[in-house]
C-alpha cells in the first residue's frame, strides 16, 4: 500500500509523512507533550483524550505550521484507492470554525483560551491521524496566565467515513482548507469548508440583524421569533448536516445557507424551552451576534 501526502508547502503548511527521517523525532516531542501536559492545559476525560495509536501510524503525518499565520480551522481527508479501482474519502474537521465565529463575541476573559488552545500558532506542529489530531502550541510557548484552561472539555471534530474497505492501493492525506485567524483560506477546498463558513456566518448576521431591528421598534419577543422563522423556517427534529459537500460535491452556496439557516432554527426552538432563557432570553442571544466582528473571509 502506498501512502501519499498533499499539503500546501507554498502557503508554509507541510505534511511530514513517516517516511521521512523528520517524523519519528517529531512524533516523539508531540507524544512527550500529551504525556506530560503543561500547566493550565484542558482537563479531558480519558474517553475524548487524544491518542497516538500504532494501528494509524502508516497512514499518519505530521503537519508543521511555517507560515507566519495562525490556523484557526482545518479540514482534511483521507482519499482511499482500492486495488478493484474504487475511490472515496474519509473527511475529518481537526479544528472547528467556531474559532472564527464567535457570534456575539466571547468574554474577554475566555478569548485568550480559544486563541491559545483551538488554533495551530506559527512554528507548532500536530499529528494527523483518522483517529484525530494531536499535539498543541506548547511547542512554541506555554501558555500564558490568561490562557490556562479554566473548564469544559475539547472534543474532536467531525468526520465522514467511506464504505467497509477492501485491499487498498494507495491512500492520500490531503490538506483540503485552512482558515487563518484573519480569514484569509488556502487549499483546495474539495469539503468546501470555505462556502459553508460564510454561508453561516451570512445566516447568523440576517437573523441578527431581523431581531435587532424588530427588538429597536418594539416589537415583542415572540413577534420576533416568528419573524425569524419565517426566514429560517420551522426548526427541523433534529439538527442538519452541515458537511453538505462529503455526500453531495455540487453542493451550492444557497444549500449551505438553508442548512444554516435550519441549524440556526434548531438551536432558537430548544434554547426557547429554557426557563432562564425564554422568548427574550433568545431574543437578546440573537441581537447579540449582530455584535460580532467577522474576520475578512477570502479565498487565495
Amino acid at each position: 500500500m502506498e501512502f501519499l501526502c498533499e499539503d500546501l508547502p507554498q502557503h508554509g503548511l507541510v505534511l511530514v509523512p513517516p517516511s521521512s527521517p523528520d517524523y519519528a523525532p517529531l512524533l516523539a516531542d508531540i507524544r512527550q507533550r500529551l504525556d506530560n501536559p503543561a500547566d493550565g492545559a484542558p482537563p479531558i476525560p480519558p474517553q475524548y483524550r487524544p491518542r497516538i495509536s500504532e494501528e494509524d501510524h502508516p497512514t499518519s503525518a505530521i503537519l508543521l505550521n511555517k507560515s507566519a499565520k495562525t490556523i484557526a480551522a482545518l479540514q482534511v481527508f483521507w482519499r482511499f484507492e482500492t486495488e478493484a479501482g474504487r475511490s472515496y474519502r474519509h473527511s475529518h474537521g481537526m479544528l472547528s470554525v467556531q474559532t472564527l465565529l464567535r457570534y456575539g463575541g466571547s468574554a474577554p476573559s475566555f478569548s485568550p483560551i480559544m486563541g491559545y488552545w483551538h488554533t495551530i500558532f506559527p512554528g507548532s506542529k500536530r499529528y494527523l491521524a483518522e483517529s484525530g489530531m494531536v499535539g498543541d502550541n506548547t511547542d512554541v510557548r506555554p501558555p500564558a496566565p490568561e490562557e490556562k484552561w479554566r473548564g469544559g472539555i475539547m472534543v474532536g471534530g467531525s468526520s465522514g467515513g467511506g464504505p467497509a474497505r477492501e485491499p487498498i492501493k494507495q491512500i492520500t492525506l490531503v490538506l483540503d482548507g485552512v482558515f487563518f485567524l484573519d480569514g484569509e483560506f488556502v487549499g483546495p477546498n474539495r469539503e468546501k469548508l470555505f462556502e459553508q463558513t460564510v454561508a453561516d456566518a451570512e445566516a447568523h448576521m440576517s437573523v441578527a440583524r431581523i431581531a435587532r431591528d424588530a427588538h429597536n421598534n418594539g416589537t415583542t419577543s415572540a413577534q420576533i421569533l416568528a419573524e425569524i422563522e419565517k426566514v429560517t423556517g420551522p426548526a427541523p427534529e433534529h439538527p442538519p448536516m452541515m458537511n453538505l459537500a462529503f455526500r453531495n460535491p455540487d453542493v451550492t452556496q444557497d444549500d449551505f445557507r438553508r442548512a444554516a439557516l435550519q441549524q440556526i432554527a434548531f438551536q432558537l426552538a430548544n434554547r426557547r424551552k429554557f426557563p432562564q432563557a425564554g422568548d427574550d432570553g433568545t431574543v437578546y442571544m440573537v441581537m447579540a451576534w449582530a455584535d460580532t466582528v467577522l474576520p475578512n473571509f477570502r479565498k487565495l
